[in-house]
Protein backbone atom coordinates (compact mmCIF):
# COMPACT_ATOMS: atom_id res chain seq x y z
CA UNK A 1 0.00 0.00 0.00
CA UNK A 2 3.08 2.55 0.76
CA UNK A 3 4.45 2.07 -2.78
CA UNK A 4 1.75 2.56 -4.41
CA UNK A 5 1.18 5.56 -2.52
CA UNK A 6 4.78 6.59 -3.51
CA UNK A 7 4.05 6.14 -7.00
CA UNK A 8 0.73 8.34 -6.97
CA UNK A 9 2.86 11.34 -5.49
CA UNK A 10 5.88 10.58 -7.99
CA UNK A 11 3.05 10.99 -10.82
CA UNK A 12 1.70 13.82 -9.45
CA UNK A 13 5.13 15.49 -9.63
CA UNK A 14 5.73 14.52 -13.18
CA UNK A 15 2.24 15.58 -14.36
CA UNK A 16 3.13 19.18 -12.67
CA UNK A 17 7.07 18.82 -14.53
CA UNK A 18 5.52 17.35 -17.85
CA UNK A 19 2.36 20.35 -17.89
CA UNK A 20 5.36 22.82 -17.51
CA UNK A 21 7.79 21.59 -20.24
CA UNK A 22 4.91 21.32 -22.51
CA UNK A 23 3.24 24.78 -21.96
CA UNK A 24 6.89 25.83 -21.71
CA UNK A 25 5.98 27.88 -18.39
CA UNK A 26 6.73 26.99 -14.95
CA UNK A 27 3.40 27.32 -13.11
CA UNK A 28 4.27 29.44 -9.50
CA UNK A 29 2.29 33.00 -9.44
CA UNK A 30 -1.59 33.66 -9.30
CA UNK A 31 -1.35 34.54 -12.93
CA UNK A 32 0.33 31.04 -14.53
CA UNK A 33 -3.32 29.49 -12.57
CA UNK A 34 -5.45 31.59 -14.18
CA UNK A 35 -3.73 31.21 -17.26
CA UNK A 36 -3.99 27.13 -16.65
CA UNK A 37 -7.25 27.66 -16.02
CA UNK A 38 -8.28 29.19 -19.05
CA UNK A 39 -6.17 26.72 -21.49
CA UNK A 40 -8.48 23.86 -19.82
CA UNK A 41 -11.72 25.94 -20.33
CA UNK A 42 -10.52 26.25 -23.96
CA UNK A 43 -10.86 22.66 -24.35
CA UNK A 44 -14.45 22.10 -22.41
CA UNK A 45 -12.75 21.62 -19.03
CA UNK A 46 -13.58 23.18 -15.86
CA UNK A 47 -10.93 23.62 -12.86
CA UNK A 48 -10.51 26.66 -10.75
CA UNK A 49 -7.30 28.44 -10.08
CA UNK A 50 -7.76 27.66 -6.32
CA UNK A 51 -8.06 23.91 -7.18
CA UNK A 52 -5.04 24.23 -9.58
CA UNK A 53 -3.37 26.57 -6.40
CA UNK A 54 -3.63 23.42 -3.90
CA UNK A 55 -2.53 20.49 -6.95
CA UNK A 56 0.44 22.70 -7.19
CA UNK A 57 1.52 23.34 -3.33
CA UNK A 58 1.06 27.27 -3.40
CA UNK A 59 -1.72 26.84 -1.12
CA UNK A 60 -2.42 23.69 1.73
CA UNK A 61 -3.70 20.85 -0.23
CA UNK A 62 -6.52 19.23 2.25
CA UNK A 63 -7.03 15.68 0.62
CA UNK A 64 -5.87 14.07 -2.53
CA UNK A 65 -6.78 15.35 -5.47
CA UNK A 66 -9.85 14.33 -7.09
CA UNK A 67 -9.91 12.18 -10.23
CA UNK A 68 -11.53 14.75 -12.42
CA UNK A 69 -8.87 17.04 -11.39
CA UNK A 70 -6.07 14.56 -12.30
CA UNK A 71 -7.79 13.68 -15.63
CA UNK A 72 -8.34 17.10 -16.86
CA UNK A 73 -4.54 17.89 -16.16
CA UNK A 74 -3.43 14.43 -18.25
CA UNK A 75 -5.62 15.45 -20.95
CA UNK A 76 -3.84 18.57 -21.38
CA UNK A 77 -1.25 16.50 -22.33
CA UNK A 78 -3.11 14.32 -24.45
CA UNK A 79 -3.82 11.21 -22.63
CA UNK A 80 -7.24 10.07 -22.01
CA UNK A 81 -7.27 10.08 -18.46
CA UNK A 82 -4.80 10.07 -15.72
CA UNK A 83 -4.43 6.06 -15.59
CA UNK A 84 -3.34 6.13 -18.94
CA UNK A 85 -0.47 8.96 -18.31
CA UNK A 86 0.42 6.87 -15.31
CA UNK A 87 0.64 3.68 -17.58
CA UNK A 88 2.42 5.64 -20.36
CA UNK A 89 4.91 7.30 -17.57
CA UNK A 90 6.73 4.15 -16.52
CA UNK A 91 6.41 2.40 -20.62
CA UNK A 92 9.93 2.52 -22.65
CA UNK A 93 8.19 -0.41 -24.69
CA UNK A 94 6.96 0.44 -28.38
CA UNK A 95 3.49 -0.58 -29.17
CA UNK A 96 3.06 -3.40 -31.32
CA UNK A 97 1.80 -3.78 -34.81
CA UNK A 98 -2.08 -3.85 -35.01
CA UNK A 99 -4.25 -3.83 -38.02
CA UNK A 100 -6.54 -0.74 -38.96
CA UNK A 101 -9.53 -0.46 -36.83
CA UNK A 102 -11.24 2.59 -37.27
CA UNK A 103 -13.16 4.44 -39.82
CA UNK A 104 -10.19 5.94 -42.45
CA UNK A 105 -10.47 8.31 -45.68
CA UNK A 106 -8.54 7.94 -48.30
CA UNK A 107 -8.41 11.55 -49.88
CA UNK A 108 -7.42 10.17 -54.00
CA UNK A 109 -10.17 8.01 -53.81
CA UNK A 110 -12.78 9.08 -51.39
CA UNK A 111 -12.60 12.99 -51.74
CA UNK A 112 -13.52 15.87 -54.40
CA UNK A 113 -11.68 19.05 -55.31
CA UNK A 114 -12.34 21.49 -52.55
CA UNK A 115 -14.07 18.79 -49.91
CA UNK A 116 -12.73 20.03 -46.33
CA UNK A 117 -12.08 18.51 -43.18
CA UNK A 118 -11.57 19.48 -39.75
CA UNK A 119 -9.31 17.74 -37.88
CA UNK A 120 -9.13 17.93 -34.12
CA UNK A 121 -6.51 16.23 -31.89
CA UNK A 122 -4.89 16.92 -28.12
CA UNK A 123 -4.50 19.30 -26.18
CA UNK A 124 -7.30 21.81 -27.80
CA UNK A 125 -5.76 21.66 -31.27
CA UNK A 126 -7.94 22.05 -34.26
CA UNK A 127 -7.47 22.57 -38.02
CA UNK A 128 -9.52 22.89 -41.10
CA UNK A 129 -8.30 21.88 -44.68
CA UNK A 130 -9.12 21.81 -47.82
CA UNK A 131 -8.30 19.08 -50.63
CA UNK A 132 -6.38 20.42 -53.51
CA UNK A 133 -6.20 16.78 -55.16
CA UNK A 134 -3.55 14.49 -55.84
CA UNK A 135 -3.14 13.56 -52.01
CA UNK A 136 -2.59 17.97 -51.26
CA UNK A 137 -4.23 19.62 -49.06
CA UNK A 138 -4.17 23.47 -47.74
CA UNK A 139 -4.58 24.74 -44.53
CA UNK A 140 -7.65 27.18 -44.27
CA UNK A 141 -7.89 27.74 -40.51
CA UNK A 142 -5.66 26.51 -37.41
CA UNK A 143 -5.73 26.85 -33.20
CA UNK A 144 -3.44 25.48 -30.97
CA UNK A 145 -0.86 24.18 -33.68
CA UNK A 146 1.93 24.83 -35.72
CA UNK A 147 0.14 24.19 -39.01
CA UNK A 148 -0.70 27.75 -39.95
CA UNK A 149 -3.12 29.13 -42.58
CA UNK A 150 -2.12 29.26 -46.21
CA UNK A 151 0.36 25.78 -45.82
CA UNK A 152 0.06 22.79 -47.92
CA UNK A 153 0.91 19.30 -47.29
CA UNK A 154 0.36 15.66 -49.02
CA UNK A 155 -1.52 13.03 -47.03
CA UNK A 156 -2.62 9.66 -48.47
CA UNK A 157 -4.81 8.41 -45.69
CA UNK A 158 -6.27 9.93 -42.71
CA UNK A 159 -7.16 7.49 -39.72
CA UNK A 160 -9.62 7.84 -37.20
CA UNK A 161 -7.71 7.97 -33.71
CA UNK A 162 -4.37 6.90 -35.19
CA UNK A 163 -1.48 9.79 -35.87
CA UNK A 164 -1.53 11.95 -38.67
CA UNK A 165 1.96 12.18 -40.60
CA UNK A 166 1.85 15.06 -43.24
CA UNK A 167 4.61 15.04 -46.05
CA UNK A 168 6.15 17.77 -48.02
CA UNK A 169 4.49 20.37 -45.20
CA UNK A 170 5.60 23.55 -46.80
CA UNK A 171 5.53 26.36 -44.35
CA UNK A 172 6.08 30.45 -44.83
CA UNK A 173 10.23 30.22 -45.11
CA UNK A 174 11.31 27.28 -44.73
CA UNK A 175 12.15 24.27 -46.44
CA UNK A 176 9.29 21.09 -46.62
CA UNK A 177 9.57 18.84 -44.06
CA UNK A 178 7.64 16.17 -42.51
CA UNK A 179 5.13 16.79 -39.52
CA UNK A 180 3.00 14.89 -37.13
CA UNK A 181 -0.70 15.34 -35.55
CA UNK A 182 -1.57 13.96 -32.50
CA UNK A 183 1.34 11.69 -32.26
CA UNK A 184 0.05 10.63 -28.59
CA UNK A 185 -3.67 9.76 -28.56
CA UNK A 186 -4.18 10.24 -32.23
CA UNK A 187 -6.76 12.38 -34.57
CA UNK A 188 -10.50 12.98 -35.07
CA UNK A 189 -11.78 14.35 -38.32
CA UNK A 190 -14.83 15.23 -39.76
CA UNK A 191 -15.88 15.80 -43.48
CA UNK A 192 -17.69 19.43 -44.03
CA UNK A 193 -20.57 19.57 -46.05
Amino acid sequence: MKKEAIDIINAKTLLKRKLEEVYNREISTPRDFLWLSSQLEAMGMKLSPTTLKRFWGYIPESATPRKATLDALSQLLGYSCFSHFVASAGSDEEESSAPVLGSSIHPNAEMNVNDRIMLTWQPGRQCLIRYLGEGQFVVESSKNTRLMPGNTFNCEMIIEGEPLYLDNLVQSGRKPSGYVCGKRNGVHYSILQ
